[in-house]
């Protein structure tokens, strides 16, 4: 037995080691958090970082998009209000030459307007030039083809079969100016290949004529995207950062390594056209896409890092622009900042173990102190817990007497409960061997009344005689069985066997056969076959018990066809047992209380209110089961019943 100076010695030491321990755990428990959290910040920092850039550089990729594509929408416009400016040019020109010359022949006045009209030409280019046709489509003059000139042209298509000189002809006549396009050949390029282009023209009534003239398509393409490659050559964004555009064709038109631009990719090396080959086939995305890579073309710094760029294709021009950032800085930045962390994570760290230190250092004095006190209060308690341990003794010892002897009262009292049950059961039990008797004894009686009347008259014979006594002797083993029935079902033998239900539920059936036959009860079995470990004697009265309620209700039951009936399932875990009738079943203000010992709903001469208490103890207490009872509604030959239905689980194998 532990004395007071070693109880005392780990009372002392055991709190300061907790603390200590204590103090370790959440120290490492603090740092380790603190670690995480340090992990965790750089992490999302980072990707901070790198959103954030990607952000910055995706916006200036859309509002570059942007830009050219509404610069390209505003130069479209704008070169249509430059034809329309150039032909009310050419009208006024027309209009003074006619006001100058209105007296002469209409062949002069032509004359005259070509002389002055023929010779110019427009656009940086000299593609533009005016053209005139009068409303019965005859060319007056077409500078490009002077071979045109006086003929009616109506015939002539352009590459997509339309009819230039009658679609002219229509606008002019229907609205008397207006814009028009078709395909025609360009001067100074392939003259096999027909290029679209945009006219206007205009009609001067008093000569019935118009003048027009018109731009190509591709002239204007041109303008676009040299206007938009100015632009991209003057955005910039620092030292390092600028916008590049690419053709489809991997041609380069803009970079800030002036080398590449206007060459074919193929001539670039492997690294550099496998960059360019992947930037084309992100930037088909339609709302673009990013891409990382190590350039190699242009070295900007000493400690070049990836670049992150966002590509994407401009639809009207069917370039990619793109533009990225170097990670140099992005790194560098992340590195201080990561520099910051580790300095405030080293702080922290440290703050804790200062603060661990000094919050041990007092839980230990604290702990100290609390132990000499301790030690002082058992030295107290210990007399004091040796004289009560005496009274205890002392206590316990006649309480063991007193609980062995209430044990044996409570069993008695409940083997008297219980032989009350089975003596309760006695009158119905007499009153069926009596009606189990009455039919047997009747037979016999006959039998015999027969052999002395066979006697008297002489008539007898050995067969006859034999036949009767079979019969005698066939109905008095059925009165032995009987017998033995009763006097198997008034045994004091709780010995546990092995016995099949099916067989246990017809003994109970035939010890209330002649009762159940004379007040007209059918019984209705489902029974499975199976065997069954435990008290038969006890199940048999506790199934005794319900069969007689279900009877007793029965027959004060209005019900003209009565019946019982009895189910048993066995799920291999469980034996359930389920026993219903259709007396329309039990008050629900009282069913709750069935089971409660001396209740009863019958007159004080016919029930003890023991029967379904003793039933309740045991399947629950001798047998370890459990017993419910409810009311039920059910269709039996489709026919609606009510009644009360007992429930009885009981475990297989225990």
């Amino acid at each position: 037995m532990f004395n007071n100076k070693f109880i005392t010695y780990w009372v002392v030491i055991l709190p300061i080691f907790a603390v200590i321990l204590t103090s370790f755990i959440l120290t490492s428990k603090f740092i380790s958090f603190e670690k995480k959290e340090f992990e965790d910040n750089r992490e999302n920092m980072r990707n901070y970082y790198i959103n954030n850039l990607k952000d910055n550089i995706k916006n200036r990729i859309d509002r570059t998009v942007n830009l050219i594509e509404t610069n390209s929408i505003n130069i479209k416009k704008e070169e249509k209000r430059h034809l329309k400016n150039i032909v009310n040019i050419g009208y006024k020109t027309i209009e003074t030459t006619y006001n100058l010359h209105k007296n002469s022949s209409y062949d002069i006045i032509i004359k005259e307007i070509r002389k002055r009209l023929e010779p110019l030409r427009f656009y940086d280019n000299a593609s533009g030039y005016f053209f005139i046709i009068d409303l019965n489509n005859k060319v007056l003059m077409q500078p490009q083809k002077p071979e045109h000139t006086n003929k009616t042209l109506t015939h002539i298509q352009d590459s997509n079969g339309k009819y230039i000189i009658q679609s002219l002809t229509n606008i002019a006549k229907t609205k008397g100016e207006g814009y028009d396009t078709w395909s025609w050949y360009k001067e100074n390029s392939d003259l096999k290949k027909m290029k679209e282009k945009i006219g206007y023209i205009k009609v001067f009534k008093p000569l019935n004529l118009y003048i027009g003239t018109a731009i190509y398509n591709e002239d204007i393409e041109e303008k676009i995207k040299y206007e938009a490659i100015k632009l991209l050559d003057i955005s910039s964004y620092g030292k390092t950062d600028y916008i590049f555009a690419i053709e489809q064709n991997g041609r380069v038109l803009t970079h800030k390594n002036k080398s590449m631009v206007n060459k074919d990719f193929k001539t670039f090396s492997k690294i550099e056209q496998d960059i360019i080959t992947n930037i084309l086939e992100k930037a088909k995305n339609e709302d673009g896409e990013f891409i990382t890579y190590t350039p190699t073309s242009f070295n900007i710094g000493k400690n070049l890092s990836e670049k992150i760029s966002f590509v994407k294709t401009i639809k009207s021009l069917n370039w990619t622009i793109g533009t990225g950032l170097y990670t140099t800085s992005l790194e560098q930045d992340l590195a201080n900042k990561q520099k910051r962390l580790t300095e405030e994570l080293s702080e922290a760290i440290n703050n804790i173990i200062i603060i661990s230190l000094v919050l041990s250092i007092f839980l230990v004095v604290i702990m100290a102190y609390i132990a000499i006190n301790i030690h002082q209060k058992l030295s107290d308690y210990e007399d004091e817990l040796s004289l009560k341990n005496a009274t205890l003794k002392e206590l316990n010892d006649n309480l063991e007497g007193k609980v062995l002897k209430q044990v044996k009262k409570m069993r008695e009292k409940d083997d008297i409960l219980f032989q009350q049950s089975k003596l309760a059961s006695m009158g119905e039990m007499i009153g069926n061997i009596a009606h189990q008797w009455r039919q047997p004894l009747s037979t016999i009686s006959t039998v015999a009344s027969g052999i002395k009347l066979q006697n008297e008259l002489g008539i007898n014979d050995s067969k006859s005689i034999n036949e009767s006594l079979d019969a005698i002797v066939k109905n008095t083993k059925t009165l032995s069985q009987t017998i033995d029935d009763f006097r198997n079902f008034f045994k004091k033998d709780k010995t546990k066997i092995d016995f099949k239900i099916e067989d246990t539920i017809e003994r109970v059936l035939t010890l209330m056969q002649a009762t159940l036959k004379m007040k007209n009860i059918t019984v209705v079995k489902d029974i499975d076959s199976c065997k069954f470990y435990g008290l038969e004697n006890e199940l048999t009265q506790a199934l005794l018990n319900i069969l007689n309620n279900a009877k007793d209700a029965l027959l004060l039951s209005n019900e003209e066809e009565k019946y019982i009936f009895i189910t048993v399932k066995d799920n291999n875990k469980e034996l359930i047992i389920k026993i219903k009738d259709n007396a329309n079943g039990i008050d629900p203000k009282i069913i709750n209380r069935v089971f409660e010992p001396y209740f009863t709903t019958k007159f004080s001469s016919n029930g003890t209110g023991i029967g379904l208490y003793m039933t309740q103890s045991i399947i629950v207490k001798n047998m370890n089961g459990k017993i419910k009872v409810s009311n039920k509604e059910y269709e039996y030959k489709k026919q609606k019943f009510s009644g009360a239905e007992f429930e009885i689980v009981l475990r297989k194998n225990t």
